[in-house]
Formats: structure tokens, C-alpha cells, sequence
């Protein structure tokens, strides 16, 4: 089923994104309202605190999103040597006691070393100001050593695992949503499939972490079309060691089109996504499936536009916090 998302007319939030002056190796000049230069109207208080009282017009470009304010993590994990293999958190914003439902946050970037978890950091800050705990892994991207299959999609399900294992009391691993834009979208629709994996595939864990649902952001729903297409620069076949013909059988067992699916699944889009075509929201049989009209690419991720608000929606309905 396919919902045309009405943004036109949606409500203006109050997000509150706090500046962070250095993340990870990356200077961001503390310009607040340089920032927001694509129209979001900011109000700063006197504890520095700035307020987006109006959305962000439709589409915004990568590097709008990369400028974006964003909040330091509140946690680091390792869960293997090498570099990548690391997990930030950021804890929920509410001011409750008491554990937080935790989304999971899987970057995209094309499976490439050249893209990572930080690009996500503005919106991970967004989803902790509603109440979220953020759960947002690096993995290993093609690039790097280990990368491609199996080891991208070891780490991811290692980073899910180290949630359910870390026993952290700010976080529910009851009360999961996994979220993925791009490429970060196949991956979490792949991971949350794990909990229908037999012995005898070659990815199979005892007691996976299994999700409430998963949304996939312009997701990458169906490996060999996308390969087919040629799309992020005849990524996929780097990452999955072949072409869908030579490497047929490692294409079924990674490809969410080709997996059953035992959660519910939510694919958003934007009707004018000029990397990932809207018909990937087709690849998934029964998944309900939102289209953002005027909405490219990178809106998805902008906590600034009208899209913010449909994914929110979206996790509160998967967590039966929504009607």
C-alpha cells in the first residue's frame, strides 16, 4: 500500500538541535544561522538553544545536511578491531526516568568508505530531542579492508547484537525500530530479517536482536535491480563480490527483496529521489510504503523538512505508541 505523504501543509515542529563546534576530526564553524540558510526561521535562547519554528523547503542537497547542527554522542561502543566497527548513542532527550524506546540508525553513502556515520549525526540529535535513544553503527564499507560480503552485514548484525547484550538501563531492547536511509536502508531491512534466518544460512545467529519494525529511507530494497541500473557507481556488485548473475546466491541471501520478512516494514521516498527510483518501494510484498511528494534524495535525513515528521510518525506506529 502506497500513502502520498501531505507536507504542503504540515505542522512546524519545534526541534531543538544544540551546536556542536568539532565532531570527530571535522571543524564546523559556529555559524547558527549561516546553518540554516536554507529557511528554517531559528530562535536562540539564553541557553543557546536553537528552535526550528518553520521546515526547510523541499529538496536540500547533501551538503545542506553535512553543515546541520548536531549534538556530541553520549556513547561509544566497540564491537570489533577494526576502525569502523564502533556504535555512538545518544541518549533520549525527554527528561524521563526510565529506559527509552531506541532507534537504530544505519547511514547510507553507497556502501562506501567514503561516507560516514557523521553525516547522520543531525538527524540522530533530532530523533533524541523526540524522545529516542539513537543506536547509530559504522560499519565496514567497501574501501576498506573486510568490507563488502559477509563482513558489512557481520558488523551490522554485531552492532544490533551489542544493543541487546549491553544491558545499558537508558535503552529498551524490547521497544526497537531499525531505520535506514539509502544504502543504510538495505541494511536494515536486511537485518531485520535475521529472526526468519535458518541454521543453515551462512549469517545465522541464536537469538538475534528482532525489531518492532524497520523504515527504510529511499532504501535500496532489491540488490539486483539496483545493480541492473547501475546506481551508486556500480557500487553493489563491489560489495557483494559480482554481478547478480555471478553471484547469484549471495544476492538471494542479501537482498530484502528476496527474504521474508518477519516485521513490519515502512518504506518513505521522495516522489523526486533522483539516486534511489521510487519503484525500490515496490520490491517488498505487503510494506507500506510512504511517498513524499516534493522530496528528493537527502530530505529524508534533514530534520528541517516536512519528512521529519512522517518518519516520526512512522516509528511511533511501529512502537504502538500511534494509533
Amino acid at each position: 500500500m502506497t500513502v502520498r505523504a501531505q507536507t504542503s501543509c504540515g505542522r512546524a515542529r519545534s526541534v531543538q538541535w544544540k551546536e556542536k563546534g568539532r565532531i570527530r576530526g571535522r571543524v564546523h564553524p559556529r555559524k547558527p544561522l549561516a546553518l540554516f540558510s536554507l529557511g528554517v526561521l531559528l530562535a536562540v535562547g539564553a541557553s543557546g538553544v536553537q528552535e526550528a519554528t518553520a521546515q526547510v523547503p523541499m529538496p536540500v542537497s547533501f551538503e545542506s545536511v553535512q553543515v546541520l547542527p548536531r549534538r556530541a554522542p553520549d556513547r561509544e561502543h566497540a564491537y570489533g578491531s577494526a576502525p569502523s566497527q564502533r556504535v555512538y548513542g545518544w541518549l533520549a532527550q525527554d527528561g524521563g526516568a526510565g529506559s527509552a524506546p531506541v532507534v537504530v540508525l544505519l547511514h547510507g553513502g553507497c556502501w562506501f568508505s567514503t561516507y560516514g556515520v557523521d553525516h547522520v549525526e543531525p538527524l540522530a540529535t533530532a530523533l533524541a530531542s523526540e524522545g529516542f535513544a539513537v543506536w547509530a553503527p559504522e560499519y565496514r564499507r567497501v574501501g576498506e579492508p573486510g568490507a563488502g560480503w559477509p563482513g558489512t552485514f557481520e558488523d551490522v548484525a554485531s552492532a544490533l547484537d551489542l544493543l541487546k547484550d549491553e544491558n545499558d538501563p537508558a535503552l529498551d531492547p524490547e521497544r526497537v525500530v531499525l531505520v535506514g536511509h539509502s544504502a543504510g536502508g538495505h541494511l536494515a531491512l536486511w537485518a531485520a530479517t535475521r529472526g526468519a534466518f535458518e541454521p543453515s544460512h551462512p549469517l545465522y545467529r541464536e537469538a538475534p536482536l528482532v525489531p518492532r519494525g524497520v523504515v527504510g529511507l529511499a532504501a535500496i530494497s532489491d540488490l539486483a535491480a539496483f545493480a541492473e541500473q547501475g546506481g551508486c557507481q556500480q557500487a553493489v556488485p563491489r560489495l557483494m563480490g559480482g554481478t547478480p548473475a555471478s553471484q547469484s546466491e549471495r544476492y538471494r541471501l542479501a537482498s530484502p527483496a528476496a527474504l521474508p520478512h518477519p516485521v513490519p516494514v515502512v518504506l518513505i521516498h521522495g516522489a523526486a529521489d533522483g539516486i534511489v527510483p521510487v519503484s525500490q518501494t515496490r520490491a517488498i510484498p505487503g510494506a507500506r510504503a510512504r511517498l513524499i511528494e516534493g522530496a528528493d534524495h537527502f530530505d529524508l535525513i534533514h530534520p528541517g523538512t516536512a519528512a521529519f515528521d512522517v518518519l516520526v510518525e512512522e516509528i511511533q506506529r511501529l512502537l504502538g505508541d500511534r494509533g
